[in-house]
């Protein structure tokens, strides 16, 4: 049976790229061609300084890939993915196979919201997002196996949002990560984190690479679930850098597991103006043999 022809797959990469990370790196690559398409990382869009361990790498391609698997389905093809599929290579990060079926309206409904996410830093309104949003939230992204928890503790929160202030300081007086920052044409900002915003928190039962890459999965489902409902949203990983705070989170919040991201949720402001679009990277520098795919 013949498999999804290259204008399908370009457009699901399309889509695929869309997806944020650290300092607009877009730290992916995809190789298409037989009867498979893979995903490796893009080592050489890794930036040291703010992410020395690849974490934040993980996490953006694990985005993207939930991201190409929403791109396929609303065109009517079934993904299967293999995770880390050669212990040999570890850049190779998944290998997905396809197959015909048909869209659900949920797929359909985050596929719509691909284009229009943005990543929104900005003050948000004053009042909460009501709980059958955030519950829906969660429960879309814990199907992928993470565990989610809004960041409403005591204890957690103010640790949280002053770890939050600190990085941003940081990110604001640190020559390096300014470099970095001019080099992703992503200039640093302050995030205003008003009282009526909302912290989920993703943590995952392993802290390995495998768990990196289903956080930024369950991430993506948090971030395209949040625009469908009219929801400002952005992620937030610097502050899980501090170990206080990651130590915190896992044992007040997550039940033992591993904080990996933090997603703000609110109202954009009535009056605020519509962000752009960030620049994404030519197809041409992130594909390799850009072709059908046999099934």
């Amino acid at each position: 049976m013949a498999g999804p022809d290259e204008r399908t797959v370009r457009t699901a990469i399309e889509l695929a790229v869309r997806a944020p990370s650290v300092h607009n790196s877009q730290p992916w690559r995809w190789r298409t061609g037989g009867d498979a398409l893979e995903l490796h990382a893009g080592r050489d869009r890794q930036v040291p300084e703010t992410d020395p361990d690849g974490a934040e790498l993980l996490l953006a391609c694990g985005v993207a890939l939930h991201h190409l698997r929403i791109g396929f389905a609303v065109q009517g093809w079934r993904t299967r993915v293999h995770r880390l599929p050669d212990a040999l290579e570890p850049g190779h990060l998944a290998t997905v196979e396809l197959s015909r079926g048909e869209p659900g309206a949920d797929e359909v409904a985050l596929a719509a919201a691909i284009p229009r996410r943005r990543s929104d830093r900005r003050r948000y309104e004053p009042r909460r997002p009501p709980e059958s949003h955030l519950s829906l939230i969660a429960d879309r992204a814990e199907a992928t196996g993470a565990v989610v928890r809004a960041v409403e503790d005591r204890r957690a929160r103010p640790q949280l949002v002053r770890a939050l202030a600190e990085c941003a300081r940081y990110q604001l007086l640190g020559p390096a990560v300014l470099l970095e920052l001019a080099g992703g044409h992503w200039p640093p900002c302050v995030p205003d984190h008003d009282h009526e915003s909302v912290l989920l928190t993703i943590g995952t039962a392993a802290d390995d690479r495998l768990a990196r890459l289903r956080a930024g999965e369950a991430l993506s489902e948090i971030l395209l679930a949040a625009t469908g409902l009219g929801l400002a949203s952005c992620a937030l990983t610097d502050p899980l850098g501090v170990a206080d705070v990651r130590q915190v989170l896992s044992k007040e919040l997550l039940d033992g597991a591993h904080a990996q991201v933090v997603c703000r949720l609110g109202w954009a402001r009535l009056n605020a103006e519509p962000l752009p679009a960030t620049t994404r990277r030519p197809l041409d520098e992130v594909v390799q043999n850009l072709t059908a795919v046999a099934v």
